[in-house]
C-alpha cells in the first residue's frame, strides 16, 4: 500500500511541476498581436522581401502627372511635343537622364500618338527594344529579369506650417501621410482560409515587425529630428493609442498601410541673395531606404535586377492643392502662388562601399519629393526698414542744397544723418539675415551708408577750397548733387530689378 501511495505522490508531483515550469503544454498558445491572423501569417509566410511584380524587359519607366480635368487619375508627364519623360532606366542611365530625355518612338511606335495604356504595355516587352530619343540618339535595350517595389504615398496633408525658421534652415510642419504596399505573397497565403475576409483592418504590432519581413518599413521622412512626443510613426518606441501599421483587405487585394502624423521638421537650403524679394522651396523628401541594382536583389542570390519607386496617388495631389486655399494656408511672412506646390520624382546616385566584396559601386535611390514654393511678403520690409533709411539719406543728400559758404552747417546736418542712419541700423539688424554673403537689402543698406557720406566729405572738402574758388565749389556741388541722385538710383535698380 506505502508503494502505491508513493507513486501517487510521484504522480502528481510531476504533473504540478510540468504545469508550473512548462505551462505552454497545459495552456493554449497566445497569438501574436492577440490577433490569430497574425499569427498564421507568421507561421505560413516564407519570411522574404516580396517584390510588386517580377518582370523582364528593358527596365524604362515613366514619369508621373496629374491629370487635373480627371482627379483621380494619374498619368505620364509628357514634354510640350506630347513625348513621354522618363523616370528611370535600370540598364542604361547615361542616354535616359531621369526627369529630362523623352522617347519620341519605341520600335518605329510614335509615342506622342499612343495612350498611356499603350505606351506603358511597350515597356513590358522582352528581347530587344529600340528607343528613338528625343536628342535624335538610337539606342537598343535587351531585356533582363528584375524585381520590382512600387510603394505608394496613399496620402499626403499638410495640416499646418508652424514655422519657417530661415537662421537655422528649419521647416517645422504639421501633417498626415498615410503609405500602402501591395502583398501579394500574403494575400496568396490567407486566400482560402478561415482568416481570409473582405474590409479586414489587423494592426501590426512591434513583435510581429520582428518576426516577419514588411518592406513598406524601409521608407522614412528626410527628417532633421524626430520628437516622438509631437510624432506618431514606426520609429516611435512607446506602444501609440492609434496603430501606425496594419494590414488591410479591400476589394480582394492585400496591403500593408502606414501612417505617419505629428509635427515634422525638415531641414532646408534657402538662398537669400534676393532678400526681402526671394522666393523659397519647402522641401519635404521622402526616400525609399532602398537601393536599386542591374545584377542583385535581397529575395535571392540569382543575377536579377531590384527597382523600387514611391509614387503618389491621385488624392495626394487633391490635398496640396487644396492647401493653397488662403483659409487653410495660414502664413503671414509668406504667401504660396499658384502651382506653387509640386511632387518630384529624383534619383540619387552615390557611390557606396561594398563591406562584403570590399569595392566601391554606384548606387541609386528614387525619392520623393513635395515642393511647396513660397514667396516672402515684402512689405514690413520696405515700409519699416527700406523707407526709413532711404528718408535718412535724403536728409543727409539734401544738404547740398545748402549754400557752399556754409559749410558748418552742411557738416553738422551729414554727420547727424549718418549718425541717425547708423542708429537705425541697429533697431532693424534682427530682422535681417545673418549670412557669409551680402543680400539685395545688405547692398541697399552698404549703398545708403556709402552715399550719406558723401554730403560728409563734400562739406569738409568745400570748406577748405571755398575762399580760394566759390565758383568751382559751387559748380562740382551742382553736378554732384544731380548726378550723384541717379547713380543712386541707377545702382538700386542693378540690385533690385537687373538678374
Amino acid at each position: 500500500m506505502k508503494i502505491k501511495y508513493i507513486i501517487k505522490y510521484l504522480i502528481v508531483f510531476i504533473i504540478f511541476n510540468k504545469a508550473l515550469f512548462f505551462p505552454s503544454a497545459s495552456f493554449s498558445k497566445e497569438p501574436l498581436c492577440g490577433n490569430n491572423t497574425i499569427q498564421f501569417l507568421i507561421d505560413e509566410d516564407v519570411r522574404n522581401t516580396e517584390y510588386n511584380e517580377t518582370r523582364n524587359d528593358s527596365g524604362i519607366h515613366f514619369e508621373f502627372d496629374w491629370n487635373k480635368n480627371k482627379r483621380d487619375k494619374i498619368i505620364i508627364k509628357r514634354n510640350k511635343e506630347n513625348y513621354p519623360i522618363i523616370r528611370y532606366s535600370l540598364f542604361d542611365t547615361k542616354n535616359f537622364e531621369p526627369s529630362k530625355t523623352a522617347i519620341k518612338k519605341i520600335n518605329n511606335k510614335d509615342l506622342s500618338k499612343l495612350k498611356d495604356k499603350e505606351i506603358i504595355n511597350l515597356t513590358y516587352l522582352k528581347g530587344e527594344t529600340n528607343f528613338e530619343l528625343d536628342n535624335g540618339n538610337k539606342v537598343s535595350i535587351k531585356s533582363k529579369p528584375y524585381k520590382f517595389n512600387n510603394f505608394q504615398l496613399a496620402d499626403f496633408e499638410i495640416l499646418s506650417i508652424q514655422n519657417i525658421d530661415t537662421s537655422k534652415g528649419i521647416l517645422e510642419m504639421s501633417f498626415i501621410s498615410k503609405f500602402a504596399n501591395t502583398r501579394k505573397d500574403l494575400n496568396k497565403t490567407l486566400r482560402g482560409t478561415d482568416y481570409y475576409s473582405d474590409q479586414l483592418l489587423i494592426d501590426i504590432c512591434h513583435d510581429a515587425r520582428d518576426r516577419n519581413n514588411w518592406p513598406l518599413e524601409t521608407v522614412e521622412f528626410d527628417e532633421f529630428k524626430y520628437d516622438a512626443d509631437v510624432r506618431e510613426g514606426l520609429k516611435n518606441k512607446e506602444i501609440l493609442a492609434n496603430p501606425v501599421f496594419q494590414i488591410t483587405i479591400d476589394d480582394n487585394e492585400l496591403r500593408t498601410l502606414r501612417t505617419e502624423k505629428g509635427v515634422g521638421f525638415f531641414r532646408q537650403s534657402f538662398d537669400f541673395r534676393k532678400f526681402p524679394f526671394d522666393t523659397q522651396k519647402l522641401i519635404i523628401r521622402i526616400k525609399t531606404g532602398v537601393n536599386n541594382y542591374t545584377n542583385r536583389n535581397f529575395e535571392n542570390n540569382k543575377d536579377i535586377g531590384t527597382l523600387t519607386f514611391i509614387s503618389p496617388s491621385p488624392g495626394v495631389f487633391g490635398n496640396l492643392e487644396n492647401f493653397l486655399k488662403p483659409e487653410i494656408n495660414k502664413l503671414k511672412a509668406w504667401k504660396i502662388p499658384d502651382n506653387g506646390v509640386i511632387i518630384k520624382s529624383k534619383i540619387l546616385s552615390d557611390d557606396k562601399f561594398n563591406f562584403y566584396n570590399q569595392k566601391f559601386e554606384s548606387v541609386t535611390e528614387n525619392i520623393l519629393d513635395i515642393e511647396i514654393t513660397i514667396e516672402r511678403n515684402f512689405q514690413h520690409y520696405v515700409w519699416k526698414i527700406m523707407l526709413p533709411v532711404f528718408l535718412i539719406l535724403c536728409v543727409a543728400w539734401y544738404v547740398l542744397w545748402i549754400p557752399t559758404e556754409k559749410y558748418e552747417a552742411r557738416l553738422n546736418t551729414s554727420i547727424i544723418s549718418l549718425l541717425a542712419l547708423i542708429a537705425y541700423n541697429f533697431v532693424f539688424q534682427d530682422d535681417l539675415p545673418k549670412l557669409e554673403y551680402l543680400t539685395d537689402m545688405d547692398w541697399f543698406i552698404l549703398l545708403s551708408y556709402v552715399f550719406c557720406c558723401i554730403p560728409v566729405f563734400l562739406s569738409i572738402a568745400f570748406s577748405k577750397f571755398i575762399s580760394k574758388n566759390q565758383t568751382r565749389v559751387m559748380k562740382i556741388n551742382k553736378m554732384i548733387k544731380i548726378w550723384g541722385g541717379i547713380l543712386y538710383l541707377l545702382l538700386n535698380a542693378q540690385i533690385f530689378y537687373i538678374v
